[in-house]
């Protein structure tokens, strides 16, 4: 058996903790090195996983030649500057949602990642649910889709509303939704119209409510509602749905639940649990090892921001906006 892939791990948050205790479960990755700002938090999750070192600084994760790769768990307004040294260091890279906040800084990774040759996956989790695979083999060409991530109202104080380093809900959890639209749809979007605003966080320049419609390459369409105005409990958070003329599927309850109609009959599946962190993690290993293709590549991450962006661009003009990845 080849060895472990060699993981460090920069920002040691919740998101960065979840993706530890991943890691520290599944077997062919070894968690080697925690760097954080805040030195504590890095000794602290360094500690719980067995990694070898903690650190502040995360060049001393860039040069030390005995780690493969690095997950970039950062805020955003980070994760250029990052993603750009970890390729000219030769680590290949995870790096959560979303990949930026301005088209230049996602070309700008895009860039250091193919000259660097390195393996790069966006932290797409959504994808690797086991309802979300149902749905693509159900339903593999949908004519139509509609998503909806409906999220409680952010705290005003929240990182992820702070317009430098989050974006607000729309650019933050945003392209997770554009990204599941697009994997269940399978083409690229090429226009898109939206309305919507700060409707919530006014103290704050930001975009907190979208609603927008997608015409997609193959000429399927979708809609998209994103917002932190709150959500059903019958649902959860997250609801989407595809069509094909036929057939229908809906995905809720966090998509570990769906409903399949074939025009006669339903058929119902439920998971017990969510699987899509570890699964993008077990893909990412398997993608560093030469063994596939990383699943959620550079090109997905850049997709879903910049379609998000163009969004909200033709929110402010009260135009369609093309769309080019």
């Amino acid at each position: 058996m080849s060895s472990p892939v060699s993981i460090g791990l920069i920002g040691c948050g919740a998101i960065g903790e979840e993706h530890a205790r991943c890691l520290a479960s599944l077997e062919g990755a070894s968690l080697r090195a925690f760097c954080d700002l805040d030195e504590q938090r890095a000794a602290g999750l360094s500690h719980s996983c067995n990694g070898i070192y903690h650190t502040t600084k995360p060049e001393r994760l860039f040069a030390d030649e005995a780690i493969d790769a690095v997950y970039i768990c950062t805020h955003t307004d980070s994760h250029a500057a990052l993603a750009v040294a970890a390729a000219q260091a030769g680590k290949h890279i995870m790096m959560e949602k979303p990949l930026a906040l301005t088209e230049g800084e996602c070309f700008e990774i895009a860039e250091a990642v193919e000259r660097a040759g390195v393996t790069f996956m966006t932290a797409f989790k959504f994808r690797f649910y086991p309802a979300v695979r149902r749905v693509r083999e159900f339903i593999p060409s949908p004519t139509i889709a509609i998503g909806q991530m409906m999220d409680v109202r952010w705290p005003d104080e929240f990182w992820g509303n702070d317009p430098v380093k989050g974006g607000g809900n729309v650019l933050s959890q945003g392209c997770h939704s554009i990204d599941l639209l697009y994997h269940l749809v399978g083409s690229e979007p090429i226009r898109v119209f939206a309305e919507g605003g700060n409707f919530q966080h006014q103290e704050q320049r930001i975009t907190d409510t979208l609603v927008a419609t997608l015409q997609f390459a193959n000429g399927a369409v979708g809609t998209l509602v994103q917002a932190d105005s709150g959500h059903t409990p019958f649902l959860s958070k997250l609801s989407f749905q595809v069509f094909d003329g036929e057939r229908s599927a809906h995905l809720h309850n966090r998509l570990k639940s769906v409903m399949l109609w074939d025009g006669e009959q339903a058929i119902s599946h439920e998971d017990s649990e969510e699987v899509g962190m570890i699964e993008e993690s077990r893909a990412f290993v398997k993608a560093v090892r030469g063994l596939s293709e990383p699943p959620a590549g550079i090109k997905d991450g850049v997709r879903a921001t910049v379609v998000l962006l163009r969004a909200i661009e033709s929110m402010i003009t009260n135009r369609p906006q093309a769309i080019r990845v």
